[in-house]
C-alpha cells in the first residue's frame, strides 16, 4: 500500500523533516504558501535555491540548509509539478480547501487503496484549517507535530509527531449535524452509511459506541419500515418498546402488522395487536407522505393509487369476506349472483373485480358506508385517477409534478381519509403516526 503524506509547510523546517522521518511515508504532498518571488513564500523551503532553510540559535546565529526535499533525499521521488500544492492566498480558506481536496480526489482516482496521511502543524493557520478540513471530510487520518509548549509561535527542537485524535470531532459531526439532515429527508439509507463508519473503524468509549449502536438499530428499523418490511422493522423495534420515544411506533406497528395480515396470506402476524383493521392503509398514506416529501411524486402517487385500492379490498374481506381477486358468488346477495357470474374468466376460471367494480360492489351491498362514499365523489375520483394511469410507473410516459400530485392527493387521498373514518368504530381512534424526523 502506497503511503501518501499531505503537510503543510510554514517558515520552519525541523517539523516537517520530524514528520516526514517519523511516518516514512513513500510519497509526500508539500502544501506551501506561494509568491512570485520564489525567496518569499513556504514554497521555498521546498523548491528554493542554494541553502533556503534555516535555523535561527538561542545566540543569534543562523545555520543554512538545503530545501528539505534534497535534505530528505527525496531525489526522483519528488516531482514539483506533482507534489507541490501552491497557495496562491495562504489566508483565503476556500482556495486551501478546494486545492487540497482537489488534489487529494486525484489521487484516490490515480492510486487504489493509498494509505492517506496529513500533518497540519506548519504554515498559516487558515492553512492548516483547510488540511484538517479536507483530511476530516475525506476520513484520513491526521498527525501534529509538537513538544511540550513553551513558545506559543512555533514547534522548537524536541518535537514529536503524533497522531492526532479526531474520533470525538467525527463522531459529534455525525450525530448533531449528518444525522438531524437525513432524518428530516427520510433519508435512512445516508444515516446508515455514516453511522457505520465510526462503529466500524474507530475504537469508541462504551457509552458512546452503545449510543451509536442504538441510532443504527432505529435507523435500520425505520429503513425496513419504510420499504414494507414490517417483520424485520418489528424485530429490531421490539427491544427498544420501554423507551417511550419508540413505544408509540412500535404500537402503530404492530397494528399495521395484524392490519396486513388480514390479506396477506402466510405472512406472520404473531406480534400483532388488533386494531381498527386498516392501518395497513394508513401505513401508505404516510408513505406516500413520506416519498412527496422527497419530491418522488410518481412514487408517492402510486403509494396513493395502492392506497385506495387495498382500502376496498380489507373492507370487502373484512365484512363480507369477498376476495376480489377470486370473488364467491355465493356470498354475494342472490340478486346480484349472476350478474358477477357472467364475469367469470375462462381463463383460470375465477371472478376478477377491478378497483372501481370492487367500489361499485361496495355501492350495491346495502348501506354500506364506504360504498355510498364512493357514489358521492366516483366522477372526481375517476378524473383523478387519470394522473396515475398516464403516469410512467402506471400506464404513459408523463411525470407527476407537483401541482398534479397535491391536486391528486386532495381527491384521493381525501376520500381514504375520510373513508377510513366512515368504516371504523367511532369509538376507534386512529394510532397512524408519520416517522420521526429526530431521534
Amino acid at each position: 500500500m502506497t503511503k501518501i503524506l499531505f503537510i503543510t509547510v510554514g517558515g520552519s523546517h525541523p517539523p516537517v523533516v520530524t514528520s516526514i522521518n517519523t511516518l516514512q511515508p513513500d510519497r509526500i504532498i508539500f502544501i506551501c504558501s506561494d509568491d512570485t518571488d520564489t525567496s518569499r513564500g513556504s514554497k521555498s523551503q521546498i523548491i528554493g535555491q542554494d541553502k533556503p532553510c534555516e535555523v535561527r540559535n538561542k545566540d543569534g546565529s543562523i545555520e543554512r540548509f538545503p530545501n528539505i526535499p534534497t535534505m530528505l533525499g527525496l531525489g526522483e521521488r519528488f516531482k514539483e509539478d506533482r507534489d507541490l500544492v501552491l497557495i496562491r492566498d495562504p489566508d483565503d480558506l476556500s482556495e486551501c480547501y478546494r486545492k487540497i481536496s482537489d488534489c487529494v480526489l486525484n489521487i484516490k482516482k490515480d492510486i487504489i487503496n493509498a494509505e492517506i496521511m496529513a500533518d497540519y502543524t506548519g504554515s498559516t493557520k487558515t492553512m492548516s484549517v483547510g488540511l484538517a478540513m479536507v483530511a476530516m471530510d475525506y476520513q484520513i487520518s491526521m498527525y501534529v507535530t509538537s513538544t511540550s509548549r513553551k513558545n506559543l509561535i512555533r514547534v522548537e527542537e524536541g518535537e514529536l509527531t503524533e497522531k492526532a485524535s479526531t474520533t470525538p470531532v467525527v463522531v459529534e459531526r455525525i450525530i448533531k449535524q449528518l444525522i438531524p439532515i437525513f432524518l428530516k429527508e427520510y433519508n435512512y439509507q445516508a444515516a446508515i452509511s455514516q453511522l457505520k463508519h465510526p462503529l466500524q473503524s474507530m475504537e469508541l468509549q462504551p457509552d458512546l459506541k452503545r449510543h451509536i449502536r442504538d441510532l443504527h438499530t432505529y435507523c435500520n428499523a425505520f429503513d425496513a419500515w419504510d420499504r414494507f418490511d414490517h417483520r424485520t422493522a418489528w424485530a429490531r423495534l421490539q427491544p427498544y418498546m420501554k423507551q417511550p420515544n419508540i413505544q408509540l411506533y412500535g404500537l402503530f406497528l404492530k397494528k399495521v402488522i395484524a392490519s396486513r395480515g388480514q390479506l396477506d396470506i402466510g405472512f406472520d402476524t404473531s406480534d400483532g395487536v388488533s386494531g381498527h383493521g386498516y392501518e395497513v392503509v394508513e401505513d401508505l398514506l404516510l408513505n406516500a407522505d413520506r416519498r412527496a416529501s422527497q419530491q418522488r411524486y410518481d412514487d408517492a402517487v402510486g403509494r396513493l393509487y395502492r392506497a385506495i385500492e387495498l382500502l376496498e379490498q380489507i373492507r370487502l374481506f373484512k365484512n363480507y369476506g369477498i376476495l376480489t381477486g377470486d370473488v364467491d358468488v355465493l356470498k354475494l346477495p342472490e340478486s346480484l349472483q349472476d350478474e358477477y357470474e357472467k364475469m367469470r374468466s375462462s381463463r383460470n376460471h375465477k371472478i376478477m373485480i377491478s378497483l372501481f367494480q370492487s367500489y361499485e360492489l361496495l355501492s350495491k351491498l346495502g348501506e354500506d358506508p364506504l360504498g355510498k362514499l364512493f357514489v358521492l365523489h366516483r366522477g372526481e375520483i375517476q378524473n383523478s385517477l387519470e394522473v396515475r394511469n398516464n403516469s410512467l410507473l402506471a400506464h404513459g410516459f408523463e411525470p407527476v409534478n407537483e401541482s398534479r400530485y397535491r391536486a391528486f392527493y386532495n381527491v384521493i387521498g381525501s376520500f381514504i381519509q375520510e373513508g377510513i373514518r366512515s368504516v371504523i368504530p367511532s369509538k376507534s381512534k386512529s394510532s397512524a403516526m408519520q416517522f420521526p424526523q429526530s431521534l
